[in-house]
């Protein structure tokens, strides 16, 4: 399968950080945030790994341009204005391929609670034959601080929506991760313009089509702000301090001997947390 990175984004929450860096590249543990979705991506062939840039873009190339995985073909697609996600994928139309592909954010942290999630994401949508497949998790801040993904009965999509449209609708968090399928690209508009995946293009194609949530068990982290980012940075911290046996933990500390740049950022503003942090990943890497 072809894989597309969205890492276009401006990252305006997390500004003045984001000014020198593109937020896919923004360490969060030592580790570049856009190796966290990666590194699901593991023990699945790609064939390419579509990046879409526009903030920063020669930053955002060279750090892919250095990656040794997931795979050995990399396109990167430069925008000249910022098109949102539909418009970014839409952009990215001739790199695709004619197959079903994944989408992923390049910000998302991710740490599965089990091998294999991607996998049975794609027996999933294979077994559904929905025209998109999207990674969903259950989050009491549905409805709320963040739009979902509505179902009413089962996994299919009813709609998309900031607030719970209805009772009788059950409200899933969207965890940056999806497989769409080829036929998607007739449902974007005419022209290659600023489009949300969700709200406009899945939209419309849900008129004809499934859309699928494909719920699992992991834990994301949102780290949008300083304020979020230090929280979730001082909860992963504190687990593997505590010697937490949970296989989150251990996926957390398997990313950050494989793909550590020894680099922290935003921990600066605590430091605190950042001498603990900056303690335990040569602990870490010799195997903690």
């Amino acid at each position: 399968m072809n894989v597309m990175i969205l890492a276009a984004g401006e990252g305006t929450r997390l500004r003045p950080y984001t000014l020198e860096k593109a937020k896919p590249t923004i360490p969060f543990l030592t580790v570049p945030l856009a190796c966290y979705p990666l590194s699901l991506l593991e023990n699945i062939k790609i064939g390419t790994l579509v990046v879409n840039t526009y903030h920063l873009p020669d930053l955002v190339s060279r750090f892919f341009e250095k990656l040794s995985w997931p795979s050995k073909k990399l396109a990167i697609v430069e925008e000249t204005v910022l098109l949102g996600s539909g418009g970014g994928i839409h952009n990215a139309k001739s790199y695709l391929g004619t197959s079903d592909f994944f989408v992923m954010n390049g910000d998302e942290v991710i740490l599965p609670h089990h091998l294999g999630v991607l996998k049975d994401m794609i027996k999933f949508h294979e077994w559904h034959k929905g025209i998109a497949t999207l990674l969903v998790m259950k989050h009491p801040e549905v409805g709320h601080k963040f739009g979902g993904a509505w179902v009413k009965d089962g996994t299919k999509v009813n709609c998309f929506s900031k607030k719970q449209p209805s009772p009788d609708l059950t409200g899933f968090h969207y965890a940056g991760v999806m497989i769409l399928s080829p036929k998607i690209f007739s449902y974007f508009k005419d022209q290659v313009v600023d489009e949300n995946i969700l709200y406009e293009t899945l939209t419309e194609a849900m008129k004809q089509h499934e859309v699928h949530v494909f719920e699992d068990q992991f834990e994301w982290f949102e780290t949008g702000n300083p304020v979020d980012f230090l929280s979730a940075t001082e909860k992963c911290v504190q687990a593997i301090e505590e010697r937490n046996p949970a296989y989150w933990v251990e996926w957390l500390k398997q990313t950050i001997r494989l793909c550590s740049i020894n680099e922290t950022m935003i921990e600066k503003e605590k430091p605190d947390l950042k001498t603990r942090l900056e303690k335990l990943i040569p602990l870490i890497r010799k195997g903690l």
